[in-house]
């Protein structure tokens, strides 16, 4: 299977400029079996979503949902992640193999530590991966708590994918996943990884992260 892991949509990221329906729509045509949304979770846009944490939890959902709701029409697996910052760092994080009932639970997740949300996306089995950690002015954060970094694919974003991995080599446990980051029809089908089972939903792609080095998609070109 083929699947991009960084996405974002226009219903639940600002910054993004495409709906759900047309960035799925682009992804299967450009031959990809799977993607995960990957919307921001953070304090500024979860306060202008709703007064209560369930508002903010139901229109944060909204990208994926409208996702969701299309993949059979075009015959897509739609799978739900997190792109969240952790106040009052400016840091992203990526979390793969939660689902929806995670969030309404954990609604200030933004304001745990690193270590707090590591161990409890552990205790959902499910990763938590550093975005793009190079990419200026973020840093790469403490590996103890990270089960690995992103090996970021969004052209002309400074990513300096170099730095990456020659950090890396300091800490050879940490795993690596590629994204697009994709926020515009541009920047359709830059990232992702191949595997070769097919599954079933997110948990099942995260246990696979964790016992495995999935194989990555990358594109080496001077952007990055």
């Amino acid at each position: 299977m083929k699947i991009e892991m960084h996405v974002h949509t226009s219903e639940g990221s600002p910054c993004a400029e495409v709906d759900a329906e047309h960035i799925v729509k682009a992804y299967s045509e450009a031959g990809y079996d799977g993607l995960v949304i990957t919307n921001h979770f953070d304090n500024d846009l979860l306060k202008e979503f709703g007064r209560t944490d369930d508002e903010r939890i139901e229109r944060y959902l909204l990208g994926y949902r409208r996702a969701k709701a299309v993949e059979e029409k075009y015959e897509i697996k739609v799978m739900l992640g997190v792109e969240i910052r952790l106040e009052p760092n400016a840091e992203d994080f990526l979390i793969y193999g939660i689902d929806e009932m995670f969030l309404f639970e954990n609604p200030n997740l933004c304001f745990m530590s690193q270590a707090e949300i590591y161990e409890l996306c552990h205790l959902y089995g499910a990763v938590f991966y550093q975005a793009h950690p190079f990419r200026e002015p973020f840093v790469p954060r403490n590996p103890e708590f990270l089960d690995g970094v992103e090996y970021n694919q969004r052209p002309n974003s400074g990513n300096n994918n170099g730095l990456l991995e020659e950090w890396l080599k300091d800490y050879p446990y940490l795993k690596l996943v590629s994204g697009s980051d994709c926020h515009s029809l541009k920047q359709v089908g830059f990232g992702g990884i191949e595997i070769q089972q097919a599954i079933r939903d997110i948990k099942e792609l995260a246990a696979i992260m964790k016992r495995e080095q999935v194989r990555l998609i990358k594109w080496e070109r001077l952007w990055n």
